[in-house]
């Protein structure tokens, strides 16, 4: 697969020449399999994304000429498999439902301990550790 491609950006437009399987191709610089030895190009005959042994299909890849697809019908076909492309390892996240919001804490009662309520408590600790020191 060569750099060379006309198109600025992370698309590369070639063929996949594979007999009675050839089909224009587009690869995704953006989409990575997470495995060195595989790479994902999408196959306009078969109008989804697949995952390619990139030792095999490397060789078999060329530069799309003028002629062999439309680029806006091959953008298009893309487009609509990319938006519904689901990568097989990609799991869905495991987000707890939403609970309740959390306390206001004007409201906790906990927080109203340490304010100056004028208790006849209020001095307390202080007084026992002024005894404990004596």
């Amino acid at each position: 697969m060569s750099g060379s491609s006309k198109q600025k950006g992370p698309l590369w437009y070639g063929y996949l020449e594979a007999g009675d399987k050839s089909s224009p191709v587009v690869r995704d610089e953006r989409l990575d399999t997470g495995n060195g030895k595989t790479l994902f190009l999408f196959n306009l005959a078969r109008r989804q994304i697949l995952e390619y042994t990139r030792e095999i299909v490397e060789p078999k890849l060329r530069e799309l000429k003028s002629g062999e697809a439309k680029l806006d019908e091959l953008n298009s076909a893309y487009g609509e498999a990319r938006r519904n492309f689901k990568h097989p390892s990609t799991r869905p996240l495991n987000i707890p439902e939403r609970g309740a919001p959390a306390a206001n804490p004007s409201e906790d009662e906990g927080f109203g301990d340490f304010g100056g309520s004028g208790d006849a408590d209020e001095g307390a600790w202080i007084d026992s550790t002024e005894t404990e020191e004596s």
